[in-house]
Formats: structure tokens, C-alpha cells, sequence
């Protein structure tokens, strides 16, 4: 078994728990309706938090291995907010072949808060996912290739959200191994979908957001 620099081996009970997990939320969604999606999702949700909270008390030091980090914060940073740069200028220059480059100023609502969704994914995609197949794979493109079609095809049926997924999933993964650092890949994730949500999804979850917060 290979070693990680932190002195743990992989937890295949992780990965094949998370890939069980975005199946659930396929199929629950293909065979019932996204509100039972939904559903599943909170219950499993719930499940992987106590889990967290299992490994963080009886496990030293696991904060650091998952990522949760300053020592490198500002190489990371860079690296990670110079592809969501580079993601960024190909999503305008996609929305600009339809026209659509304008955003409502609900957009910035989702700017705000999507770092903390993106921190989220990307705890799931590169701790329960990439980490243990970096112990199984050989080589980096190996790993962030296989972790990134994972985390497209848990965005099924919704093809558009598979193909931007896994680009997006591939390029992070691939920073991530050498900048470890969950808080700057959590930021440059929530600003690359908040832009895809608007430019090229055609969605407005700021608007939403405001929505649920005036009829509270």
C-alpha cells in the first residue's frame, strides 16, 4: 500500500462511499423527481458531516491532510485563481457567440456566496476522491482525469453541467496536487460556476437566494 507524505494509506470506504453517493443522486433524480434528489442529498449530506466530524476528533492532524491550510495559501491562490482567469475569459467568449454577456446585479450575491459551495465540492472531489486514487493511479493526469469524469458524471443528466464539471474538475485536481490547499481551489471553484451559472447555464441562484431570504 502507498503511503501519502501526511503517513496515511487511501480509505477506499471514502471513495466508494462518494461515488455511491453522486450515483444516489443520479438515479434518484433520472427515476424520481429533483425534489427526492434533493432529499437524498440533505440525508447524505448529514452522513458525510458526522463522518468528518468522527475523523477530525479521533485523527490528528486530518485538517492539514484535507487541505485546511494557510502555510501555502498565496502560492495556491495564484495557481488556482490563474486557471479560474483562463476559465473565465473562455466562458465570456462563449456566452459572447450567444449574445448573453450581461449578468443581473444578483449575480454578485452568488459571487459572494459560491466560494463557500465551492469549498464544499471540492472538499468531496479531492479528499473522498482524488486523494485516494493518488495512492492507486500512476501519475497526476491519471488521477485528475479519473477524479474529474467522476465528478462530471455525478452532474447527470444535466450534459451541458457534465462537460463543465469535468473540465473545470480536471484542471483543479491537477493544481491541487501540487498546491494542496483546500481554501484557495474552494474560491477559484465558486467563482468559475458562479460565472457558469450565468453565462453559459442561463441560471440566476442569486436570485433565488434573495427570493427565500424576503419571504423569511
Amino acid at each position: 500500500m502507498n503511503i501519502d507524505r501526511y503517513g496515511s494509506g487511501p480509505c477506499y470506504w471514502e471513495l466508494v462511499s462518494i461515488i455511491a453517493a453522486g450515483a444516489i443522486h443520479v438515479t434518484a433524480e433520472l427515476l424520481f423527481s429533483e425534489a427526492v434528489s434533493r432529499v437524498c442529498n440533505v440525508v447524505i449530506s448529514l452522513a458525510f458531516v458526522g463522518y468528518v466530524v468522527w475523523r477530525v476528533r479521533t485523527s490528528p492532524g486530518v485538517l492539514r491532510t484535507w487541505g485546511m491550510r494557510t502555510d501555502n495559501l498565496a502560492p495556491a491562490v495564484v495557481a488556482h485563481l490563474g486557471f479560474a482567469a483562463f476559465g473565465a475569459l473562455a466562458l465570456f467568449g462563449l456566452a459572447g457567440t450567444t449574445g448573453s454577456v450581461e449578468v443581473p446585479t444578483s449575480f454578485w450575491v452568488t459571487v459572494v456566496l459560491y466560494p463557500i459551495y465551492g469549498v464544499i465540492q471540492q472538499f468531496a472531489l479531492q479528499n473522498f476522491i482524488a486523494r485516494n486514487l493518488r495512492m492507486t493511479l500512476s501519475g497526476p493526469v491519471a488521477v485528475a482525469a479519473t477524479a474529474a469524469l467522476l465528478f462530471g458524471l455525478s452532474h447527470f443528466p444535466r450534459l451541458d453541467l457534465v462537460a463543465l464539471a469535468f473540465v473545470a474538475g480536471f484542471f483543479f485536481t491537477l493544481i491541487y496536487q501540487r498546491f494542496s490547499n483546500l481554501w484557495a481551489v474552494g474560491l477559484a471553484h465558486g467563482l468559475t460556476a458562479a460565472l457558469a451559472m450565468y453565462l453559459v447555464l442561463g441560471e440566476d441562484p442569486g436570485a433565488e437566494i434573495l427570493n427565500v431570504v424576503r419571504a423569511l
